[in-house]
């Protein structure tokens, strides 16, 4: 009986590590879902040259990010928790149980606008110069 106690215990506790909640679980942190792949469908209506409130219709979620005279850039954030197997497997390994901590992904997309008229977006390292001198220079 104390053996079939004993052996219960062991089983209960190996193998037991979860994702913690709200987190997905990957092999390598390339296998995230890019932000583009994330808003797919909400991005195929987003169109150079439409209006701000258009494009407020079809993204609710940006928000101002910097403004610039005339120029107003807005971003769209998309935050991803995820553990890799390797981080479940290590905390089998050294405890049994519990919960690995969750690592972060966190993708922007900036989204510029002129006279209310999207002019420009991508993510933030699409440019090679800032983007308020690109379509300052574009204006003179």
């Amino acid at each position: 009986m104390k053996i079939l106690c004993i052996v219960s215990c062991i089983l209960f506790f190996v193998g037991c590590a979860t994702p913690p909640k709200g987190s997905i679980i990957v092999n390598e942190p390339s296998e995230i879902p890019s932000i583009q792949k994330q808003y797919s469908e909400k991005l195929s209506q987003v169109k150079i040259g439409m209006t701000l409130e258009d494009f407020k219709k079809v993204i609710p979620e940006a928000y101002v990010g910097g403004q610039s005279r005339e120029v107003t850039a807005y971003e769209l954030v998309h935050i991803t928790k995820y553990v890799t197997k390797e981080d479940i497997d290590d905390q089998n390994y050294r405890w049994g149980f519990g919960s690995p901590r969750a690592r972060v992904e966190k993708s922007v997309l900036w989204f510029y606008f002129f006279e209310n008229k999207l002019v420009k977006w991508g993510q933030p390292n699409d440019w090679p110069e800032p983007p308020d001198l690109i379509i300052e220079k574009r204006l003179r």
